[in-house]
């Protein structure tokens, strides 16, 4: 369920981040799921209404505000239900399936008509029409999928009007926030498409319960309306629950069964059925053993699952690779350690947050009037200064100090970043670099092809960032390994140490940007009069903390993750967000380097002035000598 924020600002400006799927982000809905919501559609809008004394009641006299409110059952499917009773008795749409096929009024109206015909009711669709259409691309596919559709919409409406939601901030938080709004038409849908798919296959499982553990175990799931997962999310919920083989009952009451390799149990099926000899449960004992042996000596049988009829027909078929866990491993732990020493990476090493603190402890202290009276400052300062030690921010163990040469080395190897020397022994993360710019292209071209695109519904591939996603998946999950993993958390826990408890400290807040601010405005001062230039710091830490999201969606990504359009959307805005942090960090030091040129022209200009005007009589100053403040 999505939660939105619909309210518009009070000063009547509204001001947010362009979404970048605005345009071409639409996924192929489900073929079952899209018969039971065009079929809801169709019975929500019949014309079922008519008015009596100017107000609207169904032809059996039951009023609009008791119609709505009924309970939204879902379909029902079997031998047991005769196709006029799909819906329980006392349930919404049984009451209007009977209204249509029994109404004898000539002049009946839907249910837009009726809520044309209310004027308040009227002008509250209007509005949430308005905000859902710039909302739109923030909802998740089933909510989209859900609102999609305009009677769904109406009856929305109508229920929550007639609840008592007669203002449109009330109504858009009934619909999107209430268990009875888009919440139930979603159960709905899950509940009578998964029926749908069990009645097809026949599976002799109890469904029409919506207390059955089948259905309660899929509602759990929450699957969402996509044709890449819907089915297969239900018939992986099915494989719990079917017991339709008789073969396969005769299987479980030999007293062979629970050795029998899984893998065994449908050959064994295809020989109980093709047996010449009845196979039953007096003699399954006897057959069994048979069975196996015949099995277990045809080579290839625990690949072989084909069952081709024909024997002699050449076998066309492969076996994807892709496949195989133990040939493509992707370990999440590993990406997700790589994610952390990124940020570490950025703001200790580009932001130089490290020696930003040394600065502050060997020079600064030193020549500043720095008062420190707070004991555990003193403490920590005296630990990190003089033992090379901190305490760790959680569980207060003592740690060591990362060396500068150790933390390189680990960002060379993992990230190919810097010009640290390796030991031989390290192999560096070269095609890093590479996968990350892909990354970025493909990112920057998705949104473009978004925005061209005229028309909105249009769907725009999304393969090519999923391609570079999962590249960079594999790629890290090979190279941040070993030490990696150890030192990194070692790394973040300084650097969250000196932020914390040194930088960001009152005192030394205070002490050093008197006029007010945290610990980016004390790594400023401090790190100008390090280098004698002004860093960006909020776009260093922007950087850091956006690579660290993108990385950390690289680890948990899959496939399936990528239809959750919230997701997606999620992870092209971080990337779209980071590439901008990235072009302000180049575009500063394209400046700085401008500058530097401009002093070194304005030096030189100066030299060659003084040249002009010094008396040409005058001699030369001494060369053999060197001033001892001449550096």
């Amino acid at each position: 369920m999505a939660t939105l924020n619909f309210f518009p600002s009070t000063n009547g400006v509204k001001i947010r981040r362009t979404n970048i799927t605005t345009n071409g982000l639409t996924a192929d809905i489900d073929s079952h799921v899209k018969e039971q919501l065009n079929y809801l559609n169709d019975l929500l809008g019949a014309p079922i209404y008519v008015k009596e004394g100017g107000d609207f009641q169904t032809a059996d006299g039951m009023s609009v505000r008791e119609l709505v409110q009924l309970p939204l059952k879902a379909r029902m499917y079997g031998n047991s239900h005769r196709k006029e009773q799909q819906w329980q008795d006392d349930s919404l749409l049984n009451i209007i399936y009977s209204t249509i096929n029994n109404s004898k009024y000539d002049k009946i109206y839907s249910i837009e008509e009726y809520i044309d015909a209310e004027d308040k009711l009227s002008l509250l669709k209007f509005d949430f029409k308005d905000r859902l259409t710039n909302n739109w691309n923030n909802l998740d596919l089933n909510t989209r999928s859900i609102l999609s559709y305009p009677n769904i919409v109406n009856y929305l409406l109508a229920y929550g009007y007639n609840a008592g939601y007669t203002e449109v901030n009330g109504l858009t938080n009934f619909i999107f926030g209430n268990k009875s709004g888009n919440r139930n038409v979603i159960v709905y849908t899950q509940i009578s498409a998964s029926r749908q798919y069990i009645n097809e296959e026949k599976v002799s499982v109890e469904y029409n319960n919506e207390k059955n553990p089948v259905i309660t175990d899929i509602l759990k799931g929450n699957p969402s309306f996509s044709a890449l997962s819907f089915s297969a999310f239900v018939t992986k919920t099915l494989e719990n629950y079917v017991d339709n083989s008789d073969e396969l009952e005769i299987l479980k009451d030999s007293k062979y069964y629970p050795v029998i390799p899984p893998a065994m149990i449908p050959k064994l099926i295809q020989q109980i059925k093709s047996s010449i000899i009845p196979v039953t449960d007096s003699n399954i004992d006897i057959l069994l053993p048979i069975f196996m042996n015949e099995i277990e000596n045809t080579p290839g049988w625990e690949d072989d699952t084909t069952g081709t009829d024909d024997q002699n027909a050449p076998d066309y078929s492969v076996s994807f690779l892709d496949d195989d866990a133990a040939t493509v491993q992707v370990i999440s732990d590993n990406i997700r350690c790589a994610a952390q020493m990124f940020y570490s990476m950025t703001l200790g090493e580009e932001l130089d947050i490290f020696s930003v603190v040394n600065f502050f402890t060997h020079k600064f202290m030193v020549r500043g009037n720095i008062q420190i009276s707070d004991a555990q400052l003193r403490e920590d300062l005296q630990m990190y200064v003089f033992s090379n030690k901190f305490p760790h921010p959680k569980t207060g163990k003592i740690i060591e100090r990362t060396r500068p040469a150790e933390r390189r080395m680990f960002y060379k190897q993992v990230f190919n970043y810097g010009n640290a020397p390796v030991t031989d022994d390290v192999v560096v993360n070269r095609e890093f670099p590479k996968y990350w710019r892909i990354l970025i292209m493909e990112v920057a071209r998705y949104i473009q092809r978004a925005q061209d695109s005229p028309n909105p519904e249009s769907y725009v591939s999304r393969q090519t960032v999923m391609q570079a996603v999962e590249d960079l998946q594999y790629n890290l999950s090979t190279h941040c390994s070993g030490m990696a993993n150890v030192i990194s958390p070692i790394i973040y826990d300084e650097l969250y140490f000196v932020i914390k408890r040194i930088l960001n400290h009152p005192e030394i807040v205070k002490q050093l940007v008197p006029a007010g601010g945290n610990w980016w405005k004390v790594v400023e001062m401090l790190y100008e009069g390090m280098k004698h230039q002004r860093p960006k710091t909020t776009i260093h830490y922007n950087k850091a903390k956006l690579g660290y999201e993108i990385l950390n969606a690289i680890a948990t990504y899959n496939p399936t993750t990528f239809e959750d359009d919230k997701r997606f959307s999620t992870f092209i805005s971080n990337v779209d967000a980071f590439i901008i942090s990235q072009a302000q960090l180049q575009q500063k030091e394209e400046d700085d380097n401008e500058d530097d040129r401009e002093r070194r022209h304005r030096d030189r200009s100066a030299e060659r002035e003084d040249d002009e005007r010094s008396p040409e009589k005058l001699p030369p100053p001494p060369s053999a000598s060197k001033d001892e403040w001449d550096f």
